[in-house]
């Protein structure tokens, strides 16, 4: 092609049809009228708040989830470590179910359900009825969190309310008893003995307490309580989170 070679009059002519034709685009863009921009806010509206609609359902939803597995589990006298042994989890799965960190599957659901004597229809039903906190703890209306024929009985005082920050336990440990090897859980707890004597095993650590003793521990250490004596012992105890 020569050096000095100029587009073509018909080159020039396409060019100046592209521009025309951008700026017929933007005449007709402009031209929507007040109304349809209007239609098309309201319909961006309403998505926003449908969608805002379904985000606070779920989130209740899954609160109540989480709250109602724990009046079950405390209704039945489960401890949460119990819950997890006999419906197939782990402890740490039930207290984040309980606590609502996570949301539980349809199946998971169902197995920690059975186990608590409930079903799928029963525990979504709108029938469901949250027991009213109680003021005044019986010894009748305590739980026992262990196994009826277990040499550690925790009973705990459970009043129904969700909105304690506390829980509480009385143990008594029968002679030469000990709780589980190396217990961990979330939280911290702080006890006195007021009869006998225990040994606690933090770790690698050994500590003996005697009757009027207290011990103030992070329970995410592995622990385990003993009693070492022919005598019985007990202790009172508070802990937080109040699952337990």
């Amino acid at each position: 092609m020569p050096e000095n070679h100029k587009p073509s009059s018909t080159t020039k002519s396409k060019a100046e049809t592209a521009v025309t034709d951008s700026d017929n685009i933007e005449n007709d863009v402009d031209s929507v009228d007040d109304k349809d921009a209007a239609d098309v806010d309201i319909e961006i509206d309403d998505i926003d708040d449908d969608e805002l609609n379904d985000s606070e359902t779920d989130e209740s939803l899954k609160e109540d989830i989480g709250k109602k597995i724990n009046q079950l589990r405390l209704a039945k006298g489960y401890s949460q470590r119990k819950l997890a042994k006999l419906s197939g989890l782990t402890n740490t799965s039930i207290s984040s179910i309980e606590r609502n960190k996570v949301s539980p599957a349809v199946n998971t659901l169902k197995a920690i359900l059975t186990v608590l004597g409930s079903d799928l229809t029963t525990f979504f039903s709108d029938e469901w009825k949250e027991p009213k906190a109680r003021v005044i703890v019986t010894p009748k209306d305590l739980l026992e969190l262990n196994e009826p024929n277990s040499k550690v009985s925790l009973k705990q005082v459970y009043n129904c309310s969700r909105t304690r920050n506390l829980g509480f336990l009385i143990e008594t440990y029968q002679p030469n008893s000990s709780t589980e090897e190396k217990i961990a859980h979330e939280g911290e707890e702080i006890g006195t003995v007021i009869e006998g004597k225990i040994i606690i095993r933090i770790e690698d650590s050994t500590y003996l307490l005697n009757q009027g003793d207290s011990y103030v521990i992070d329970t995410i250490q592995p622990h385990t309580f003993i009693n070492p004596t022919d005598s019985v012992t007990r202790i009172v105890s508070a802990h937080t989170p109040t699952t337990y």
